[in-house]
């Protein structure tokens, strides 16, 4: 009777709770159906769990990559493990021998990247600006929150081949994140706030709402933007009826706006700009073995300098790069009114970069902080030149203090070692008793 009862009462109970987010859902395949028997609950859940991934699979396959689910691979269900990260129930129901469920596959986006193997061109992680315009003209990204940037966050959730990076709106993300970054062509500064989110790209989306009158209906026009060059990719129309209908309006703008930049990623469109990203080079150095030539290897320097405001910075920028022995010159850290942090990358030797530094009216000073590139001062030291191979030469040549410099050198008698000392060879006497 007790068995009975609760056979019952799995029979009739269901679960409905969502698991927790899983981040962008590129790789979250969700709404997957399974129906299993099996010998117990146990062994019922699990071979759910194996058919779900099964089923997931393919589905991963045709949304990374764009070619038919019939296309992918045929992996063994031990393969396909390998590359789940999780599960997620959204719904289900159970008894003693049967499941029935609606599950969410989570695939790890590293271990499921190296099988796919990047067909279909995979994006790499894109910082996104939600730019939301009003009627009056007046931009807004992330200084306020806006029903655009919320749209987007309910997005983040969903599925898309596409790596989008949403910053989380900090004070400091809001002094770089301005509406007027979205549209400025300097790469000097995009450099830098794409090293700041860790990013490849950058992919504006623009909304604008014109409102025919307050209560009535709601226009928007959307445009999906990419680069920093703002490269128009695409744009669309839609409309609702009144204010109520915004929030739903806008959820479909954002779907139709991936849509644009999922064809463009499909279509090569969304290519990474040369030189817009950057590596530190690493600062290496290996002294020449003895016999050996010296040769210099390439290295760096770091240093704080002091910067204004953008002008002047990619004034200093062009200077350095001017200076013979200088290969370039990374920005670090970028702070605008302040002192920011680079890299000064060289071929030579550090006393020769601090000559040619020097010769151009620049000084590598101490500063508590580190190094401080700065103007040449009046009291400054003056920096000597590095000596070349010919003073190197004549330094090798020295003469005893008290000879003559011009005199031929005196031939010196090698010293002979001492005679070797005779081994006495007689034993030594035994001692006797009485």
């Amino acid at each position: 009777m007790v068995r009975l009862l609760l056979w019952l009462l799995a029979l009739t109970a269901a679960t409905t709770a969502p698991a927790a987010p899983a981040g962008p859902g590129a790789y979250k395949i969700g709404g997957v159906a399974v129906d299993v028997v099996a010998a117990s609950p146990v062994a019922a859940r699990a071979a759910a769990y194996r058919l779900a991934e099964r089923r997931a699979w393919p589905q991963l396959w045709a949304r990374i990559t764009g070619n038919p689910a019939t296309a992918a691979p045929r992996l063994a269900d031990g393969a396909i493990e390998a590359l789940v990260a999780g599960v997620e129930i959204e719904r289900e129901q159970f008894s003693l021998t049967r499941y029935i469920g609606r599950l969410a596959i989570v695939f790890d986006r590293d271990r499921a990247s190296g099988v796919l193997g990047g067909e279909g061109g995979q994006a790499p992680p894109m910082l996104l600006l939600p730019v939301q315009i009003d009627g009056a003209g007046i931009r807004t990204v992330y200084q306020t929150r806006t029903p655009w940037a919320a749209a987007w966050a309910r997005f983040r959730d969903g599925a898309s081949a596409l790596d989008y990076v949403v910053p989380a709106a900090s004070a400091g993300d809001n002094v770089v994140l301005t509406s007027f970054q979205a549209r400025r062509h300097d790469r000097t500064l995009w450099r830098s706030v794409l090293a700041r989110f860790k990013v490849a790209d950058v992919l504006t989306a623009e909304v604008k709402l014109d409102r025919a009158w307050p209560g009535g209906p709601v226009a928007a026009t959307a445009i999906a933007r990419h680069g920093p060059d703002a490269v128009e990719l695409g744009r669309l129309t839609l409309r609702t009826a009144s204010p109520a209908g915004v929030e739903a309006m806008l959820d479909e703008a954002v779907r139709q706006v991936d849509a644009i930049y999922l064809r463009a990623l499909q279509g090569g469109q969304l290519q990474v700009e040369k030189g817009l990203t950057f590596e530190l080079a690493p600062v290496v150095g290996s002294a020449p073995l003895i016999g050996e030539a010296a040769t210099v290897s390439m290295a760096g320097s770091d240093a704080d300098v002091v910067t204004p405001d953008a002008k002047a910075w990619a004034a200093t920028e062009a200077e350095l790069k001017a200076v013979p022995g200088v290969t370039g010159v990374t920005l670090a850290h970028l702070v605008l009114g302040g002192t920011s942090h680079i890299v000064i990358r060289y071929d030579t030797s550090a006393a020769a970069l601090a000559y040619a530094l020097d010769q151009r009216g620049w000084r590598l000073a101490p500063a508590p902080t580190g190094v401080l590139l700065r103007r040449k001062v009046a009291g400054d030291p003056a920096v000597l030149p590095p000596p070349n191979a010919a003073d190197l030469d004549k330094a090798e040549v020295i003469a005893e203090p008290d000879s003559d410099p011009l005199a031929p050198p005196r031939a010196v008698a090698p010293r002979r070692a001492p005679p070797p000392r005779p081994i006495d060879l007689t034993p030594p006497a035994r001692a006797t008793t009485n």
